[in-house]
């Protein structure tokens, strides 16, 4: 379907359910509420996963740290959540080892590590990974050599779950889609309307043609994660702001570790060194928004600040601001307590002010399945409507809802390269078929994009022709990972170009537009080494425990 058609529907029909907000909380309730048989639209103003849900520290776990805070809840919720996304979702979510050491004069002594490791296993119960281990010094410098060893007491080795953020946010609004929902990406929320004091639709404006157009819902379901409390004063001038979002900003380095390593900082904070592809993910500090959320960037503080405590946890790294590979930065929609950022909750909540507009507000990454059932849950028992039984939690989603020629399958795949039909399945799942037809037709869509990179033309031309990408940035930073590579794309601009061209008929922004809108967004995450010196100082009294 072409975005003309979708906007047609858009503005055309008539709706049970309006999400404001195409993150990762969006993307799960239209998926839940499509597949109860709801009539469901969805609005994002830039690309899906554009904001907050892109730039995570990549991880699906329980919060080992929150059982030092008594939130045993939030963390048997998450676990539970971990092991129902790596059942749907296996090739988005996958396990990880992560070191956990403590060294001399860090307040959590071994004893307490190998508790709080044990409890976390138990409230994982039911998974099928190894339990924790506490490992000697020889084996720790087997499985990580680089790791500083000086003062070491114990590390514990247990396992949790990376993800693609991105992607995954992605397979949630594709499959809302094949269910029949209308997801629309580049659609800017203008004004809510109301009719006798009540919610009923909203005024949204086409970011690219900039035309606006009326969208009718019986129920408006607001989940703008960070930007929740600007939809809500929308609807009510006077509401109380219910969030306090705080800023993290992650570095993408060279690969520097085999296994993950969650350690303590000089501070008394944490941070995630994570292998990441060929690259080591760093994460995260945590720092009160200062300026728009809108546009979020690393700076040279807050840099210097993961910088020192790498190369303290791996001495022989020696990384400098120059082997950043890439940054980024978004804003965690915290729920707002009185008090410091310390007491920040990551828990979730669901709001309804006096017209009706339905508030999805805090939570995390890990939990966006469970959000999306209670609130799809308080809609169904609120309006008193009938619908199928939530089976979000079984259904894959890795596996399309189009019906599958199961000879034109079988034949495609017994031509297809085995290795590069593994390498297909494991992004796209059944979905991967779209792919194998495109190259079937078209054999010279199989070469690689550039040198640098596995993904073909057909991988290209599959994101702009069936996963909504409008874009050269949507392609390079959220369909692929292009963007967070050495080479950031910038070889292979030449070919993306000729395939915009080619496949898409109406191109909503120039070509020229598009590749400089994508290199502003690359230097802006290396924007931080021409502002050496003159950033904000980042220190302990503004940073709190973070995740995502």
């Amino acid at each position: 379907m072409t975005r003309t058609e979708l906007i047609n529907r858009l503005t055309r029909e008539r709706f049970q359910v309006l999400i404001i907000g195409g993150g990762i909380v969006g993307a799960g309730i239209a998926r839940d509420a499509a597949m109860r048989g709801l009539k469901v639209a969805l609005i994002e103003q830039g690309d899906f996963a554009s904001g907050t849900s892109s730039k995570t520290s990549k991880l699906i776990h329980g919060g080992l740290r929150y059982l030092e805070q008594g939130r045993v809840r939030l963390v048997r919720e998450s676990l539970r959540e971990r092991q129902i996304l790596r059942t749907i979702a296996p090739a988005l979510v996958c396990p990880v080892s992560v070191l956990l050491p403590t060294y001399e004069g860090h307040r959590d002594e071994p004893w307490k590590i190998k508790l709080g490791l044990s409890l976390y296993d138990l409230l994982a119960w039911g998974d099928p990974f190894t339990s924790h281990r506490m490992l000697s010094r020889r084996r720790v410098s087997s499985l990580e050599p680089g790791l500083c060893v000086e003062g070491l007491r114990s590390v514990g080795l247990y396992t949790d779950c990376q993800m693609d953020d991105a992607r995954l946010c992605l397979a949630n609004i594709l499959q809302a889609v094949e269910f029949g929902a209308v997801c629309c990406n580049y659609v800017r929320l203008r004004t809510l309307l109301s009719a006798n004091r009540k919610i009923c639709g909203a005024a949204v404006e086409d970011v690219w043609t900039a035309k606006t157009h009326e969208v009718h819902s019986q129920v408006v379901v607001n989940a703008a994660g960070p930007w929740a409390d600007r939809i809500r004063q929308m609807s009510q001038v006077d509401a109380e702001p219910r969030l306090a979002p705080t800023k993290g900003i992650h570095l993408v380095l060279p690969r520097l570790v085999h296994q993950g390593i969650f350690s303590q900082t000089q501070d008394q904070r944490r941070i995630f060194l994570l292998p990441w592809g060929n690259y080591t993910l760093v994460g995260t500090t945590e720092s009160a928004v200062d300026g728009s959320l809108d546009r979020l960037a690393a700076n040279a503080k807050e840099v210097d600040y993961l910088l020192t405590e790498v190369n303290r946890i791996l001495p022989g790294s020696r990384v400098g601001i120059q082997e950043v590979v890439a940054s980024f930065a978004g804003a965690r929609p915290l729920l707002a307590f009185s008090g410091s950022a310390r007491q920040a909750s990551r828990e979730h909540r669901l709001d309804q002010d006096p017209q009706g507009l339905i508030s999805v507000l805090g939570g995390k990454y890990t939990t966006y399945r469970l959000m999306a059932r209670q609130a799809v849950d308080w809609i169904l028992k609120m309006h008193r409507w009938t619908s199928e039984r939530c089976l979000t939690d079984q259904v894959n989603l890795m596996e399309s809802a189009d019906a599958i020629n199961l000879d034109h399958w079988k034949d495609l795949t017994h031509r297809t390269d085995p290795e590069l039909l593994t390498k297909l399945l494991t992004r796209y799942g059944t979905r991967a078929i779209a792919i194998l037809q495109l190259i079937d037709r078209e054999p010279a869509l199989a070469k690689p994009v550039c040198p640098h990179h596995d993904y073909l033309e057909a991988e290209w031309v599959h994101a702009i022709a069936r996963e909504m990408a409008c874009t050269i940035s949507d392609v390079f930073i959220r369909r692929t990972r292009i963007a967070w590579s050495s080479c950031q794309g910038l070889d292979a601009l030449s070919t993306i170009a000729l395939l915009l061209t080619r496949y898409v008929r109406n191109i909503p922004q120039s070509i020229d537009a598009q590749v400089k809108a994508y290199k502003t967004e690359l230097a802006r995450g290396l924007s931080f080494r021409s502002s050496a010196g003159q950033s904000p100082v980042f220190s302990a009294s503004t940073a709190a425990d973070s995740d995502d």
